[in-house]
């Protein structure tokens, strides 16, 4: 479920907006799930600022301020509105690019170097070894939620989830190249003694294998 319904109260306002099936004002919201005013009003801004519901302006029945009005939309709870939209960029670069794969690995590199910064180093530290490397790699595949698990010495992170798996099944080459690419990018911020990364898809069917090719982690002295 999105972030924004994880509140239960919040979620609560959607579902007394769901089952009228039409616009209801912030004092009829607030009468059906027991909160006050003030509270519900939040609630219901936070709805349409995240798209699952509208506000409007109520026309004039008589003397005094015209109404405002929530309603209802039809944007699901669970993302797939995101999996609609990588499932149309997907299926875009597959049918424009001379190399899908490359041009995929070109767009997760740029995204990765332009946006995001996988770990932040310390100050002092200007080379970071292995284990900052590793380190990194596995919080930003962590967050990413590919539930990452390090083996053979630091050398291969083991992915159990693909967060696209269903479009990775209909489009490998774009989905892996993109988090290929990421996971470059991502090698190169973060600096230390890493030659290169490589990404081996569906090595069994629920199995992903990002290898790291360069200086393994040693193992940590206990402290």
């Amino acid at each position: 479920m999105h972030q924004v319904l994880a509140s239960a109260s919040r979620s609560a306002c959607l579902h007394v907006l769901r089952g009228t099936g039409g616009a209801l004002g912030v004092a009829d919201v607030a009468e059906a799930v027991g909160l006050h005013q003030n509270t519900v009003r939040g609630h219901l801004d936070v709805l349409v600022e995240a798209g699952y519901a509208v506000r409007r302006t109520e026309a004039p029945r008589g003397p005094g301020r015209p109404r405002i009005v929530y309603e209802a939309t039809s944007a699901p709870e669970d993302g797939s509105n995101y999996k609609l939209i990588a499932e149309v960029l997907a299926e875009y670069v597959a049918s424009t690019a001379a190399k899908p794969a490359q041009a995929a690995a070109a767009a997760g590199r740029a995204w990765a170097t332009g946006t995001h910064v996988p770990a932040e180093q310390p100050a002092e530290t200007s080379h970071p070894d292995a284990h900052a490397v590793l380190d990194g790699l596995v919080r930003l595949l962590a967050d990413g939620g590919f539930q990452p698990e390090v083996v053979h010495g630091g050398n291969e992170i083991h992915l159990h989830h693909c967060p696209f798996g269903d479009l990775a099944v209909t489009h490998p080459d774009i989905v892996c190249g993109a988090h290929l690419g990421i996971l470059q990018a991502s090698v190169a911020q973060l600096g230390g003694p890493v030659s290169g990364t490589r990404l081996l898809p569906l090595v069994q069917p629920q199995l992903c294998v990002a290898r790291i090719d360069g200086e393994p982690a040693p193992a940590r002295r206990p402290e």
